[in-house]
């Protein structure tokens, strides 16, 4: 009987010491699907709304991310059209800078979707912070991988420098804005509404956080 309870006490010690080291181990990312609620973000000529397709791209990226990597736990700003902070853009932005810091993340990206007056305009593009060098990497990283998935709608990144964005300047940890594409490009639009180029958006983006972390980590 104490041999049993020896080794009960044993496995019973190895599995709070696995626990404890899977917990330090873990990385939080914080996904922020752009607009939301009130705020639809850009509409496009069929009727799309920005925050529709940043809430379906964000939540297939953090799907695939936490499937990518198990030390990976992620938490969204939003995961449905449902906010929980009021209808004004200078709170509805400290709210979501709030959650990442109340979720103790170490990397943050938020999604939307791009538009502008020339409808020929696409492309996907990241900004980040001049002085991050994560994300930059991190950008690079995605740009190889939908590269190599053949997804060519690639603007490069841009750096916050000279168009500041209150969601990735006021946090320490690497921020990252990613515009998936031009909801105004009638051509970029069918292709961003497609399940499988999402999925293929998707992909390359939890890849690329993935295997930074886990270089990191290592």
């Amino acid at each position: 009987m104490k041999k049993i309870l020896i080794i009960i006490l044993a496995a019973a010690v190895a599995a709070a010491g696995f626990y404890l080291y899977h917990r330090q181990n873990q990385v939080v990312v914080v996904i922020d699907p752009g607009h939301g609620g009130y705020d639809t973000g850009a509409i496009a000529d069929d009727g799309t709304k920005e925050k529709d397709l940043a809430l379906s791209l964000a939540l297939k990226i953090g799907e695939k991310l936490e499937a990518e990597n198990s030390n990976i736990t992620v938490v969204y700003t939003r995961s449905s059209d449902s906010v929980s902070w009021p209808s004004n853009e200078s709170e509805d932005l400290k709210e979501r800078v709030a959650i990442a810091e109340e979720a103790g993340a170490d990397y943050y990206l938020s999604i939307h979707l791009n538009s502008a007056d020339d409808t020929s305009a696409y492309g996907y593009c990241a900004y980040v912070k001049d002085s991050d060098d994560a994300s930059k990497k991190i950008a690079s990283m995605i740009a190889d991988n939908l590269d190599a998935a053949g997804w060519e709608y690639n603007r490069g990144t841009q750096t916050t420098e000279n168009q500041s964005l209150y969601v990735v300047d006021q946090l320490s940890i690497p921020s990252m804005l990613f515009e998936a594409g031009f909801i105004t490009n009638e051509t970029e639009l069918a292709d961003l509404q497609d399940s499988d180029n999402q999925d293929t958006i998707a992909a390359a983006i939890a890849k690329a956080y993935s295997d930074y972390i886990e270089g990191q980590s290592s």
